[in-house]
């Protein structure tokens, strides 16, 4: 179980780091990031599922838990909730990058005889 927790821990704390990375790319260009740093985020998300497989397999073998086993979970919590904030974060710079750019469109001023036409209906 303590092997698998140090795993799952070090799988934590790079996808934090990739996260943070993917962060500091879309505050400094405003763009999305490239392909490769997707692939590098496909690659940790299923090598997070497979440790949390082995994770509640140690965790169905091993009822009870040390008190270092505690502390290196809420360590994980602690860091789990870190990187969902800031991928949270990510999701919206993500969407401002990608939000098409506004046009404005400036009203055309009517001509003098559309408005005179308009005040002469409107008169009494």
């Amino acid at each position: 179980m303590d092997l698998a927790l140090q795993n799952h821990l070090g799988l934590t704390e790079r996808t934090y780091t990739l996260i943070l990375e993917e962060n500091n790319i879309l505050k400094q260009t405003g763009k999305p990031p490239e392909e490769s740093l997707l692939v590098r985020k496909q690659s940790i998300l299923a090598q997070l599922t497979q440790s949390l497989e082995r994770l509640r397999h140690a965790a169905a073998n091993t009822p009870e838990r040390t008190e270092e086993q505690k502390r290196t979970m809420a360590k994980i919590q602690q860091l789990v909730l870190k990187t969902l904030l800031l991928d949270r974060e990510n999701e919206q710079l993500l969407l401002k990058a990608t939000r098409p750019a506004r046009t404005s469109v400036a009203a055309r001023r009517p001509s003098g005889h559309a408005l005179q036409r308009t005040y002469s209906r409107t008169s009494l």
